[in-house]
């Protein structure tokens, strides 16, 4: 099937990605087995960057059909990097690099250099691993999972997926702290948190994490973990005078 999902023999690490981008080709890949079809993925990729769309405004276009288009995967596949590394060097390098550089390099190697003209992209874009923190750095699973906490594989409402991806701040504060595994969690802090400034979303994240661990945060209501959020006055005062060194 053309547009099936598919996935690499072998991860890439970091040292083989400049030519596996350069040739992917090259590449062993194997068929899954379990037939996904990218047609929907396909067309939203296509419809956005013929838009002219980039940088951050693709992950909230992208987020929706890409959820759709993957949740009927298996829970093994969902954690397998070779999938996650197919997708974004074989199947959709030119979004990978129109997300994190703003254009397509004329050479892949010039594309994570410094002083091309553009940033240069860091090569966990493309890679990532099998952790949540690795997860949260790959261009396309970093979606998937953000999406899967907040609204689960049967969710219709991309509402607050849209919203955390508002706030890059905020997306990796969750996904840097164990408690980011909780749906409850990441509803809650993105409702409250989303459309706040940086600094207080740092604030919020740090509260959070000083007040309770991930094993007993499991066990509140989202109106009892809103509560944990509430910054006093003093702390939110000293948020916003504080100038980092």
């Amino acid at each position: 099937m053309k547009n099936a999902l598919q996935r690499l023999r072998n991860p890439i690490s970091e040292q083989g990605l400049v030519t596996a981008l350069q040739d992917p080709a090259g590449l062993q890949i194997c068929a899954l087995p379990q037939v996904v079809d990218l047609s929907p993925l396909d067309a939203a990729i296509d419809r956005a960057l013929g838009a002219g769309i980039q940088e951050s405004a693709l992950d909230n276009c992208l987020v929706e059909p890409l959820h759709r288009t993957l949740r009927v995967m298996d829970m093994s596949l969902r954690t397998d990097m070779r999938l996650w590394h197919w997708l974004t060097v074989v199947r959709y390098p030119d979004l990978v690099w129109r997300r994190w550089r703003g254009a397509v390099p004329i050479d892949p190697e010039e594309g994570f250099m410094v002083g091309s003209g553009c940033r240069p992209v860091p090569a966990v874009r493309f890679l990532g691993t099998a952790s949540m923190n690795g997860h949260a750095r790959n261009t396309f699973a970093r979606l998937f999972f953000a999406a899967e906490r907040l609204i689960g594989s049967g969710g219709d409402d991309y509402d607050l997926v849209r919203r955390l991806f508002n706030s890059q701040e905020l997306h990796l504060g969750l996904s840097d702290r164990e408690y980011g595994l909780l749906p409850a969690v990441n509803r809650v802090m993105v409702s409250q948190l989303a459309e706040q400034p940086d600094q207080q979303v740092r604030a919020g994240v740090r509260r959070l994490n000083a007040l309770g661990g991930s094993i007993c945060l499991d066990l509140l209501k989202e109106d009892e973990i809103r509560q944990l959020l509430v910054i006093p006055d003093g702390d939110l005062t000293a948020v916003h005078h504080h100038h980092p060194r």
